[in-house]
């Protein structure tokens, strides 16, 4: 905005010096440059007053950080899940809002607008995991995993989405293994989180 004014005031000077260098090259009056100089400050006053009154009116609609839905939660324990099945994250570390429902995975959006989904795949050597996040059903992305003999391995994905009010949103296995194996060890768990980020 400052920029966008000072540009503004130096087109105004600008103006404001041509019009009266014009003046005295045409041999007119004084009188007459200064009724020109008189024209040229009200013209330049009213680009003022408009300046003004679209920075007053400027539409900003910034979000509280109470109304911002943000949730993370965990995956306790081993498990082994089949094809197409959610997993159901089953401790809450944040939950701003309480969208989160951890007896069947799924968080159900309070707001439309931009969210950011991060989930973590904990694995063990010798495993196989295929996982997706879905929006109403709609897959947004995906992870696929299958490891040699490595030890353990955690892999994050993170999607950028926009989320209508009311969708459901969770992490499910996929269609290529029947025994997608999620690990846990010494408290390193496999996660899921979502941020609100702006409005539409």
């Amino acid at each position: 905005m400052a920029k966008g004014f000072g540009l503004s005031i130096c087109l105004g000077i600008l103006f404001l010096r041509g019009a009266f260098s014009k003046s005295i090259s045409n041999g007119t009056s004084v009188e007459n440059r200064l009724d020109i100089l008189e024209k040229r400050i009200n013209v330049f006053e009213k680009q003022m007053e408009n300046m003004t009154d679209m920075f007053t009116n400027f539409p900003l609609h910034p979000v509280p950080h109470s109304q911002r839905p943000l949730f993370y939660v965990e995956l306790t324990g081993d498990v082994t899940l089949n094809k197409n099945s959610i997993v159901k994250f089953d401790v809450k570390r944040v939950d701003v809002g309480d969208n989160f429902n951890t007896g069947d995975g799924i968080f159900i959006a309070p707001r439309s607008g931009v969210y950011l989904f991060s989930w973590t795949v904990n694995m063990y050597s010798n495993k196989n995991t295929h996982t997706e996040l879905r929006v109403d059903n709609v897959v947004k992305g995906r992870q696929i995993m299958s490891l040699a003999a490595v030890g353990h391995l955690a892999t994050t994905r993170n999607v950028l989405t926009k989320v209508n009010g009311g969708d459901h949103v969770w992490i499910q296995t996929g269609t290529h293994y029947t025994d997608n194996f999620l690990d846990e060890t010494q408290n390193v768990v496999s996660s899921f989180m979502g941020i609100f980020l702006q409005e539409n």
